[in-house]
């Protein structure tokens, strides 16, 4: 299938061409209020996957030929009934699962993931300080999380089992920046093997203003000092620290196109990615733009494969890929240019547009 001419090159979607991963919102429902979340903003109601939709998602994955599922997304996944029902039934038809949560209810499945096998398990843990982690992380609890964290290590250590992998995922702020001094002794104690750090996506000027680390420069002076210190932690430890750019001026790869990863939502619709997932507003370098959700498809009217494949989302990925796109974070105009304010289209014409996708920066970054 011909996807594209540019200039002397005919680029085609090669025939083999699938789906590896899908990162699957089973709610979009949580029981934490965090300070930084996109549900702040979300602008549609909440619901739970039906349980239906869900044997429908591993049917089509199956078929499409993906090989892991990512429980993530805009909610958190413990809070769905039907949650441990999922992860198994996720493991039975072969998939590599990699389950992303709050921590706050790991307790109550500890046994259950490590006896499923569960491939990878990505905790938020935004503060070591407990009263700094409740003031960042409203409604949570770091002591219960650490619990069950330690309660998952001595599980793994009674069964000598080495699955999950756990790793941490640490989104930086103003705030809590200094408690990366912390973070790889707090790893060690629960069993972690990585911490992946991420900067916030402020949601309005204000939030901006008032949280981003990217737009500090004392805040960012104290992190190049930081990065030595904790290199140097993680080479006694063996907990591996990946710290996110902090310049736009960079190579820009999108996090989805290149794991060949598609989003599905609760309600059975697809998604390219977690950021286009569902219509919201933000605020990034000074602008305010609204987001509205890219929809490729819907799961419970045509298979995966058939999605994956469609031209124009082919012809999306690819544009995703090789960034065939203007990187409107650096750009000088961007204070004066209107198709900068959402998602829709940019200033080459391409429709929907990846153009101020601070994922692709690697500036933030999500668990796949």
């Amino acid at each position: 299938m011909l996807i594209r001419r540019i200039g002397e090159w005919i680029i085609s979607l090669a025939e083999d061409s699938h789906p590896r991963e899908l990162m699957i919102e089973v709610t979009t429902h949580c029981n934490y209020d965090c300070i930084h979340c996109f549900r702040r903003v979300m602008n549609e109601s909440l619901g739970h996957m039906d349980p239906r939709v869900f044997d429908r998602v591993l049917e089509t994955a199956k078929k499409a030929g993906v090989e892991k599922l990512s429980f993530s997304g805009w909610g958190e996944p413990l809070v769905h009934p039907n949650i441990v029902d999922m992860l198994r039934l996720a493991k039975e038809a072969g998939f590599k699962v990699l389950l992303n949560t709050n921590g706050s209810l790991l307790g109550g499945i500890a046994k259950t993931i490590v006896d499923l096998g569960i491939d990878e398990v990505v905790v938020s843990i935004d503060a070591v300080d407990p009263q700094l982690y409740g003031n960042i992380r409203v409604k949570g609890y770091l002591d219960t999380v650490t619990e069950n964290l330690v309660k998952l290590k001595e599980l793994l250590k009674e069964t000598g089992s080495w699955k999950p992998v756990v790793k941490i995922e640490f989104t930086l702020n103003k705030l809590n920046y200094l408690e990366l001094k912390r973070i790889v002794d707090y790893a060690k104690l629960v069993g972690a093997t990585h911490v992946i750090v991420s900067n916030i996506i402020p949601l309005t000027l204000e939030h901006e203003e008032k949280l981003a680390c990217y737009r500090d420069n004392e805040c960012l002076k104290q992190l190049e000092h930081l990065k030595t210190e904790l290199g140097k932690k993680s080479l006694d430890s063996n907990v591996q620290v990946h710290m996110p750019s902090f310049n736009v001026v960079v190579e820009r790869k999108c996090p989805f196109t290149q794991n060949y990863a598609l989003y599905i939502r609760w309600d059975g619709l697809v998604a390219p990615c977690i950021y286009y997932a569902h219509t919201w507003k933000n605020t990034f370098m000074g602008i305010e733009r609204e987001i509205k959700a890219v929809i490729l498809g819907n799961i419970l009217e045509e298979e995966l494969i058939d999605i994956w494949r469609r031209r124009e989302n082919a012809e999306f990925r690819l544009r995703a890929t090789i960034f065939n796109q203007p990187s409107c974070l650096d750009c000088p105009l961007v204070k004066y240019c209107t198709l900068t304010l959402t998602n829709q289209v940019d200033c080459w014409g391409n429709t929907p547009t990846c153009a101020h996708c601070p994922y692709s920066h690697d500036i933030t970054r999500c668990p796949l």
